[in-house]
């Protein structure tokens, strides 16, 4: 318990500062508060900032709201069609091992899934569409990619009949899809997660009809719940019926056997036992958003709805412990240790009395199980309530993260994209520009690249770059 309080010690920051307002969003890929932190932070930087909009004479690419820095490496920048509104809540998806980058979106009021590959993302082909390519004779509910990125699992609702169907397909050639389980009835919210190479969850919150719809020859009622199936050749799906509580927005750990139901409006949080086929209470009853999971899939970190921070959630004791109430950025090393972005100057006191003062910005390692904390310095300034909204993208594989973050500018906020190396505890400006709009950041699966899908209100991008080794 000491550990945590030295840490929340070192980046606490008043909880009305930072309250999380992403509660069921895709962990750490989101940043539309920046916008409306504008007005707050900008009186403070017109009387003491000297940074500015405008990027260095030279930079590596422009996408449509950022300026990468000069010298990297850049896969290429690919305007999306102009008739494409790209799915902010979901981040790029990695095909074939990482060759082939998938934005996932709506055109002309159809689901649509395109790809983006070869030099400087120059080929661009429609992956899955409704009634069209991987979802034939339906709409698309949800897709998930295993881990090499070569089978995709789509959800389709039928156009035909009330049935959700389960199916396979070659991310190379989608039109030929192979089904592996099916659901009668209306479904309106579905999750596809898969557990390992060879089972997939499904999630499934049914429309339930009205009475005066419940006839003699209603077909079927629509089942909601948690399923399991079987991707192997003998195809199977069964209903996890232990499972009683409402399911939301589901977080699965590392190894498949937890998840985290994230709440909602109509949902409190809970916790669920995948090979027990159980569910209990979360401590608190609102909204979270999960970050990050512990390596050995044995805790969580979070972002509460009601608290600003971030927070540590233990499956054994049952129990959470602060993080870092300055932050929203934090995640697990490969090895357990926590990474979160705050400022060790940084008091509740302080924070209270001018909220809009500069702080230094600071990254924190803390291994739970030992009394170490280790304070590595980023070299620039900002406000407690931007930090408050930060986030951090993290690769597993490489160790490495990318934190979205802003500074006070001239005329108006700065984003910044900030690469921070675990292994040699250095940190890296990847690019920055004018808070615009939303963004949305993977990691690709050998953790030497990322996808970057920004715009504003006449462009929107996706770019591939390479951080610096």
């Amino acid at each position: 318990m000491r550990s945590f309080l030295h840490l929340l010690l070192l980046l606490a920051l008043t909880a009305t500062l930072g309250a999380c307002t992403h509660a069921a969003e895709t962990p750490g890929r989101i940043h539309k508060t920046w916008i409306a932190a504008k007005n707050a932070v900008l009186p403070w930087s017109r009387r003491k900032s000297k940074s500015a909009v405008a990027p260095q004479p030279r930079y590596a690419a422009h996408t449509a709201t950022l300026y990468v820095t000069f010298g990297l490496q850049v896969a290429g920048v690919a305007p999306l069609p102009g008739d494409f509104e790209p799915d902010m809540s979901r981040a790029p998806l990695w095909l074939y091992g990482g060759r082939e980058v998938a934005v996932i979106g709506t055109r002309a009021g159809r689901g649509v899934m395109l790809g983006f590959s070869g030099g400087g993302l120059s080929r661009q082909r429609v992956v899955i569409e409704d009634d069209g390519a991987g979802a034939l004779g339906g709409r698309l509910l949800d897709v998930a990619t295993n881990a090499d990125g070569r089978v995709l699992a789509t959800a389709v609702a039928s156009d035909s009949a009330e049935r959700l169907d389960v199916n396979l397909a070659d991310t190379s050639s989608p039109g030929g899809v192979q089904p592996i389980a099916g659901l009668e009835g209306e479904f309106d919210s579905v999750q596809l997660a898969w557990l390992d190479s060879g089972h997939l969850a499904l999630s499934a919150q049914a429309v339930t009809p009205a009475s005066d719809e419940l006839t003699g020859g209603t077909a079927a009622v629509p089942v909601s719940g948690l399923y399991l199936i079987n991707v192997g050749p003998d195809a199977s799906i069964r209903r996890l019926d232990g499972i009683k509580c409402r399911l939301s927005l589901l977080a699965f750990s590392p190894n498949g056997a937890f998840a985290v139901a994230q709440g909602s409006g109509s949902a409190p949080p809970g916790l669920v036992d995948v090979h027990k086929g159980s569910c209990t209470k979360f401590p608190s009853r609102y909204p979270l958003q999960v970050i990050g999971w512990a390596p050995n899939s044995e805790a969580f970190l979070y972002r509460a709805g009601d608290q600003g921070g971030v927070f540590r959630f233990d499956l054994l004791k049952g129990q959470s412990s602060a993080i870092a109430i300055s932050s929203g950025a934090a995640a697990f090393a490969n090895d357990g240790t926590i990474i979160a972005f705050g400022s060790q100057g940084l008091s509740r006191r302080r924070a209270v009395a001018d909220p809009e003062s500069p702080v230094k910005a600071q990254i924190a390692l803390f291994d739970p199980h030992q009394d170490l904390i280790t304070i590595n310095s980023l070299g620039f300034a900002t406000q407690p309530g931007l930090m408050a909204q930060s986030t951090m993208v993290f690769s597993p594989v490489s160790n490495d993260g990318v934190i979205d973050t802003a500074i006070p500018g001239s005329t108006e906020l700065v984003r910044e994209l900030i690469e921070y190396s675990y292994p040699a505890r250095a940190a890296f400006i990847l690019a920055r520009g004018a808070v615009r709009g939303p963004i949305a950041i993977s990691w690709s699966p050998d953790g030497k690249q990322i996808a970057i899908v920004d715009g504003d209100a006449t462009r929107r991008t996706l770019a591939v770059i390479t951080p610096p080794k």
